[in-house]
């Protein structure tokens, strides 16, 4: 059976260190990485041409809030400028594609707590410039599905998500190092942000199980949540992790960790995906345990080696 032709942006970060294997693990997929700068336009074209692309999974984006909320114009480049790129050259080519989007379920924004679990049909409320640039590339992409011949464009929602290689800037692994770097050096505090915000986390793992799903059965111009369908309070991880670390540690609330307009509740309706076949495999108490040992042994490592 030829293998089809699958192109992924972003292939180098931290979900396309997960997904590549994965893809793999199939064996039906010729696996190609972009490379390069998604806001050029040459870039993107020569790319293309070359793989002839049967599949295109995109995930490259500006993904870090803050870093969105100080420069918007660069995050708007990079999440809609690139998209529209990969898009139209993908329309210009005119060879059938199957794109699979992944946006983020920070487009939903501040909803009313009545409409909770999330679902794909609600009007998104973005609240930020990162969510307000994903939901940008989102219209972009549904335009392509309906008007072009050639492109199929599926979108994906993705919840938190989290697992061993997260960058530590984010809220997981952030609290994970905090809380290993107290527990050796003797400390009885680390530094928090609002701990009230309940989050819908899964483990990476079953995050990419659900962009496989959508490679093989999601249609064109439709949206997808990916998420577990369970809310937990930022409390609950950072109290899960310390129970870990078998110490008494104490929170501090740092006033630079508090984001404006931030989400009380989130959570969202996993139903649509899972009518397609998919089911989350991995459980919440599990994925931290793992990610807090994981960073629990490269600490003591990196001890070692000094």
């Amino acid at each position: 059976m030829k293998k089809k032709q699958t192109l992924v942006t972003g292939a180098s970060g931290f979900v396309g260190s997960y997904l590549l294997p994965a893809l793999q693990s199939q064996g039906n997929y010729e696996i190609h990485s972009f490379l390069g700068d998604i806001r050029s336009r040459e870039t993107v074209e020569k790319q293309l041409r070359e793989v002839q692309p049967d599949i295109l999974i995109h995930l490259a984006a500006q993904a870090f809030v803050p870093n969105a909320i100080a420069n918007p114009w660069e995050t708007e480049e990079i999440n809609v400028g690139g998209t529209l790129n990969l898009l139209e050259t993908l329309h210009r080519l005119q060879k059938p594609c199957k794109m699979i989007y992944v946006s983020s379920a920070d487009v939903y924004g501040k909803q009313n707590m009545d409409v909770l679990p999330l679902k794909e049909s609600l009007l998104p409320k973005p609240v930020n410039p990162y969510a307000g640039s994903k939901l940008a590339a989102e219209s972009f992409c549904r335009q392509y599905a309906e008007y072009s011949p050639s492109v199929s464009v599926v979108i994906a929602r993705p919840f938190n998500h989290i697992g061993i290689g997260q960058r530590k800037e984010f809220v997981i692994p952030n609290f994970c190092s905090q809380i290993i770097e107290a527990k050796y050096a003797g400390k009885k505090e680390i530094s928090v942000g609002d701990l009230e915000p309940t989050r819908d986390f899964s483990h990476v793992k079953d995050i990419v199980d659900g962009y496989l799903t959508l490679i093989e059965k999601g249609e064109s111009g439709e949206i997808y949540n990916i998420c577990s369908g369970e809310e937990r309070s930022i409390r609950y991880m950072v109290e899960e992790l310390v129970k870990f670390s078998a110490k008494k540690i104490q929170f501090v609330v740092d006033e630079s960790r508090v984001r404006a307009s931030e989400t009380s509740r989130v959570y969202g309706d996993n139903q649509k995906l899972k009518s397609l076949g998919w089911k989350n495999k991995h459980s919440l108490s599990e994925t931290l345990l793992e990610i807090y040992n994981h960073l629990d042994s490269e600490f003591l490592k990196s001890k070692q080696t000094v």
